[in-house]
């Protein structure tokens, strides 16, 4: 019997998944998988959209050590290019084409083809995995060595070829393969997802991965029904802050604030609510996810004091505002705003001196609803910048209006974050606002700390000093 076959014949009996051309018994195909024991940092380069496309020419020499296209080792104007960094853990696999001539093995080594798809090596690393073949077939002493070569490349495939080490560590590669290498990436690790067990954290009963779902953020695992269940629930009541991961401490060391702070400060919370993409992906209804993200910008606007509403009764819109722009498309969360107290807008008090009142060129506002352009000083239609005008006075508001800021005035406290008026009705003077979650003091609307909020009342030195529970039965 011909050794050719009886070494393909053992081949697919290790690897099953080998395809024998059926119009040449010596002629085979196999795909081998690349899974890098470590993941590979890839970054896809992007020409800068104010440049014009480099033109490229022939070198006048060649480094002997260059990987060749599509891989670059050197920084070549890196800063004319947009960085976009992801972590790869799978990449396409190599398409393996085994040949074996007559006069193999003892005369004629076999004939290897290697090609990716997308083309994610270089020609180089592709040319020096051929001459491999070769090279082990001479130190076999000419013998079989099929089954040598693909172990040969499957162990290359554990450190992605070397294309880490030549990089530097970080890959390089034209965008034009970002779609192809992230959706194969996605798929591949949802696949081992899907095969694996999870003990959902709500439920406490153990789940397939076809059925659960993986957070995006912090990594945590829940079932479906549990995840579509909660969060429904939240968005049907208005909880949107809600919207996050299940699992107890989640989140809570990033928001402390740092044990070495002498006094409580205002600070930025990290965002730990889901995205709409993901509840989509959960999934959740779109109507559901919609009105997510309407929920979400109204409390983030109702939290901004200095934004100005629409003094149309039917409408009561927000303004135009460069800090919450409103999204053009409905399931779109723009709310990433880190530097919301750098950039925040004029914030003055309708009854209080004129010297603080906004410069004329700056007080036409237009609701982002009906488009009605007005003044936010006086609350009528815009009149121009040459017409003075003021805010009402305490005369001319309503018995209603003025019995309104007499109880607010009275009975409650404005939290210092967002100015929003909260009353308690029972229990301690350690309070969190309804609207940002800021913790304060009720009786003097200082800032506490979130890690230890009642420092701020066994401090000496603070007007709050022992008085926890004044009020404990609630104000008003």
């Amino acid at each position: 019997e011909d050794e050719r076959s009886v070494e393909l014949s053992s081949i697919a009996a290790i690897y099953p998944e080998i395809k024998i051309d059926p119009s040449s018994p010596f002629k085979a195909s196999l795909t081998l998988p690349v899974k890098p024991s470590a993941p590979l940092r890839v970054c896809f380069q992007q020409q800068s959209e104010t440049e014009f496309p480099a033109v490229l020419t022939p070198p006048t020499s060649v480094d002997a050590n260059d990987p060749g296209f599509p891989f670059k080792t050197g920084d070549h104007n890196s800063a004319s290019l947009n960085r976009d960094s992801h972590t790869l853990s799978h990449l396409p696999p190599i398409c393996l084409e085994i040949e074996l001539p007559q006069g193999y093995p003892s005369e004629e080594p076999p004939i290897f083809r290697l090609e990716t798809n997308p083309p994610w090596l270089p020609p180089s690393i592709l040319s020096g995995l051929l001459d491999d073949g070769k090279r082990l077939w001479e130190e076999c002493g000419k013998d079989l060595v099929v089954y040598t070569y693909i172990d040969h490349l499957q162990q290359l495939g554990e450190s992605a070829f070397g294309v880490g080490d030549i990089s530097g560590g970080e890959v390089q590669l034209p965008r034009e393969l970002k779609i192809a290498l992230l959706d194969f990436n996605n798929k591949a690790e949802r696949e081992r997802f899907e095969e694996e067990t999870f003990e959902c954290g709500v439920c406490l009963e153990p789940k397939k991965g076809t059925i659960c779902h993986r957070l995006v953020l912090c990594g945590h695992v829940f079932c479906v029904p549990c995840l579509q269940d909660f969060y429904n629930s939240c968005i049907t009541e208005g909880d949107v802050e809600g919207v996050k991961c299940l699992a107890p401490g989640c989140g809570k060391e990033s928001n402390s604030t740092s044990p070495t702070d002498a006094r409580p400060k205002k600070h930025k919370k990290q965002d730990r609510t889901l995205s709409p993409s993901e509840l989509l992906q959960i999934p959740l209804e779109q109507e559901t996810v919609q009105r997510y993200v309407f929920l979400k910008r109204k409390k983030k606007l109702e939290a901004d004091k200095s934004t100005v509403y629409c003094p149309r009764q039917w409408c009561q819109g927000a303004a135009r505002s460069k800090r919450h722009p409103k999204p053009v498309d409905p399931m779109t969360d723009d709310l990433d705003d880190e530097d919301d107290e750098d950039e925040e807008g004029p914030v003055f008090d309708p009854l209080g001196e004129e010297a603080q009142l906004p410069p004329m060129s700056e007080r036409v506002a237009i609701c982002e609803d009906c488009n009605y352009a007005f003044c936010c000083v006086c609350k009528k239609g815009w009149h121009g910048e040459l017409v003075r005008c003021f805010p009402r006075r305490e005369a001319e508001l309503s018995a209603e209006e003025k019995a309104t800021e007499e109880y607010l005035r009275m009975y409650t406290s404005a939290c210092p974050t967002c100015d929003a008026p909260c009353q308690k009705q029972m229990g301690c003077n350690h309070m969190i606002c309804f609207k940002c979650d800021t913790h304060f003091c009720y009786l003097c609307s200082s800032w506490l700390c979130e890690d230890n909020p009642y420092r701020h009342f066994n401090d000496i030195n603070s007007g709050c000093f022992n008085r926890l529970w004044d009020l404990e039965g609630g104000d008003g």
